[in-house]
């Protein structure tokens, strides 16, 4: 069957014959073949008609005697052959070449030579970053050597800004699976590896279970046989070849060239070192197709090149101003930095929008140099200038001092480009908090929708522009907030969130701070309103307005600073006789202490801080939490929040075991006292590091003692060696009456 077809795939008869000898040459006897009677038109090429030729002589002789000439036409019919294929092998060649020369270098395809990389650096960990997290080293081992991912890759985005979708602080983890299986093995066990021992809630976007990839390829199989169909798809929704598991937020290290922000700054977004971590699990083919690495590489780097260029040109001096985090009589509100003579009094201060820096660093960023290059006089000049318009306000003189502003607006740097307007509503706000309360309330006229009642009210509203800024906006909303505090009947609620949707309306920029007065405003309560459990439904339909509004600006709302203050603003004080019949008593959750409600809307808002997953909250603000509970006798929610730290793996502090100490102290509750020396005070030698008894935690302890046993200090005295069990604690306890160990939570 092969001869058959080898021989009619040849050009001619004389092809078939020289192809049939050299095989029967090799079985060394000949046989004869019939003479054709159909005539083949004779092929036009020499070669072909000099076979021929051989052939016919060779057809003669045959009629004569086969055996004589045998060797001779064999020889020559060899000769022939090899001249035939030299002859074809060089067409072919020239075919060849010909196509090759014909076809363009661009699509000339070189099959690629993949080298194979040793195992020793394929398992090779990548090198950990600047102030890593604790968690990151055992995760690459667990990851390398448990897993066997190879080719680990870490990539920093904690400097990108704005964040990743994944969320802020981030670390990438790329590594390669050896198969589809490998990778959701790896990923299942890696997610139950960060459960049971380090307690996170990590998820995995992609991951098919333990055997629902198995049960998954089984029904397609069936599938595929019913169908009587075999084709294999790449996309199929089984074979993802890419799983991401996200870690979650884990406690960072602080790092060594961190810029420490100073403690009365309050603000929106996460003040904390929490790292997010995500482990990209790929196929080798879906990671040479998707390339991670070279996507956020490149934005990486185009990041840092922003970041250096931003650096550069906020690199000029400025006065920004600063704005108070409440408004109320006893604290400045706005304060100039520089030649205001009042700062230095300030408590309560916070940073404008990182636009209005910006705004006043151009207006205002050549000043300094001006006034070296020109001398004391001018700088002099300038300050005799701004003692003159502060007189005019403290005197009530608003609009004079508007008009000398306006006027000497081209005389001065500081004052050009609007920067006037910037300079009277700093002073107008300074001067209506050093007001007494009734002065105050009369100047602040009838209400929101009063302009002009009066000197400060129609000054404030001419100085602002038509299309208002940031600063102005935050001047805007801080001064019905403040009216608002002071129990100013004309400026409620209903009337800020007009406000809010006036601001909306028109475009203007509204600052984290302006937010954060508005809903204060919004949810603070009216002044003298009776058995008060809560804003109403049109206070909390707006509170959430302007949260979403927050949200779709790119502000971060779930924010510990934020959550608190909101508890703090709804708060209804002391509790009232009609949540009397809700106390609980239990003695596992409360301590034997009588524990009263919260109001729902603090209940749900304290259900949610428990279970947001954002890292333990900060000390100051869990103290500020706990003093919330106490004072509203919320002891079920106070233990809530004192076991926040435990829950999220994180060590108590020294500061947190005094002031519970001293909280159940000053219930006077001798069976809570007892309680929470028998359970707590054991606990600080097993903190780590361990919690001495001393200091402040020394104090509160005792101060528990003395409502457990009044006569314990005598006893003390008496008996120092007894063995009894609050004079053994009493004894550990080292107390000090010096003015340094001054006990801070009597």
């Amino acid at each position: 069957m092969v001869v058959i077809q080898a021989l009619r795939g040849t050009r001619c008869t004389c092809c078939r014959l020289s192809l049939m000898r050299s095989f029967t040459s090799i079985g060394g006897y000949a046989f004869r073949f019939p003479q054709t009677t159909a005539r083949l038109p004779p092929c036009s090429s020499p070669i072909a008609r000099q076979v021929r030729q051989h052939s016919h002589h060779h057809n003669d002789t045959r009629q004569v005697g086969w055996g004589r000439n045998q060797h001779d036409a064999e020889v020559a019919i060899e000769e022939e052959e090899a001249t035939l294929e030299e002859k074809g092998n060089l067409e072919e060649t020239e075919e060849v070449s010909e196509v090759t020369s014909s076809e363009p270098w661009y699509l000339q395809v070189e099959a690629p030579e993949r080298t194979i990389k040793p195992l020793s650096e394929r398992q090779k960990l990548p090198d950990l970053p600047e102030s890593p997290p604790l968690i990151l080293q055992p995760l690459l081992r667990q990851v390398s050597i448990d897993l066997g991912l190879d080719d680990l890759y870490l990539l920093d985005l904690r400097t990108l800004d704005p964040p990743p979708a994944l969320g802020a602080n981030l670390l990438m983890l790329i590594g390669t699976a050896r198969s589809e299986r490998h990778l959701h093995v790896s990923a299942d066990r890696l997610c139950r590896w960060l459960r049971s021992t380090y307690k996170l809630r990590p998820d995995a976007d992609g991951l098919l279970g333990r055997n629902e990839l198995k049960l998954k390829l089984r029904r397609k199989a069936k599938r595929a046989k019913l169908m009587g169909s075999t084709e294999e798809n790449a996309d199929d929704g089984v074979r993802t070849g890419w799983v991401c598991v996200d870690v979650g937020v884990v406690e960072g290290v602080a790092s060594k060239n961190a810029v420490e922000e100073p403690t009365d700054f309050v603000g929106f977004g996460r003040k904390t070192d929490g790292v997010r971590i995500v482990v990209q699990m790929l196929t080798e083919e879906k990671r040479e197709e998707i390339e991670l690495e070279r996507l956020w590489g490149g934005i990486l780097k185009r990041s840092q090149g922003g970041i250096e260029d931003a650096d550069e040109g906020e690199s000029t001096t400025g006065s920004p101003m600063i704005i108070s985090s409440q408004p109320s009589l006893g604290t400045a509100g706005i304060v100039p930095k520089s030649h205001s003579g009042t700062s230095s009094t300030v408590a309560s201060v916070r940073g404008l929008h990182t636009s209005v820096r910006r705004f006043q660093n151009t207006v205002h960023g050549t000043s300094s140099s001006h006034s070296k290059r020109e001398g004391g006089s001018e700088a002099t000049m300038q300050q005799a200038f701004y003692n003159s318009v502060d007189a005019l306000v403290i005197d009530g003189d608003y609009e004079g001092a508007r008009t000398i502003l306006l006027e000497n607006a081209d005389n001065f740097i500081k004052l050009q480009a609007d920067g006037w307007r910037m300079m009277l509503q700093e002073k107008l706000l300074l001067h209506i908090q050093s007001l007494p309360k009734d002065t105050a309330l009369e100047s602040l006229g009838n209400g929101h929708s009063d302009y002009s009642s009066t000197a400060f009210l129609s000054s404030f509203y001419k100085s602002l522009s038509v299309c208002p800024s940031a600063a102005e906006v935050e001047a805007r909303v801080w001064l019905y907030s403040f009216a608002r505090a002071l129990g100013h009947p004309g400026y409620e609620a209903t009337g800020l969130l007009d406000l809010f949707a006036e601001l909306q309306i028109s475009g203007s920029e509204i600052s984290p701070v302006a937010y954060e007065h508005i809903l204060r405003g919004v949810l603070r309560p009216d002044e003298g309103t009776p058995n008060y459990h809560g804003p109403d439904k049109v206070a909390l339909q707006g509170a959430l307005k302007i949260l979403q509004a927050m949200y779709d600006q790119g502000l971060q709302i779930l924010d510990e600073t934020i959550l608190v203050d909101l508890q703090e603003t709804i708060s209804p004080g002391l509790p009232d006789d009609d949540l009397a019949q809700g106390i609980i008593t239990n003695a596992a959750d409360t301590l034997d202490l009588p524990s009263y409600p919260l109001i729902p809307i603090q209940r749900r808002l304290h259900i949610l801080m428990m279970t947001i997953d954002v890292p333990c909250f900060r000390d100051e603000t869990r103290l500020r939490l706990l003093d919330l509970y106490r004072r509203q006798k919320n002891w079920v929610e106070f233990w809530d929040v004192f076991r926040m730290a435990a829950r999220r793996a994180q060590p108590q502090s020294s500061s947190m075991y005094a002031f519970i100490f001293a909280s159940i102290a000053q219930s006077k509750h001798q069976k809570a006292c007892m309680n929470v020396v028998r359970i707590w005070a054991p606990e600080l030698a097993k903190e780590i590091p361990p919690i001495p008894i001393a200091g402040q935690v020394a104090q509160g302890i005792r101060a528990c003692l003395k409502v457990a046993d009044p006569f314990v200090e005598e006893d003390a005295i008496k008996n120092p060696e007894s063995n009894g069990e609050w004079i053994s604690w009493w004894n550990k306890c080292k107390w000090s009456k010096e003015g340094s160990d001054q006990f801070l939570y009597e």
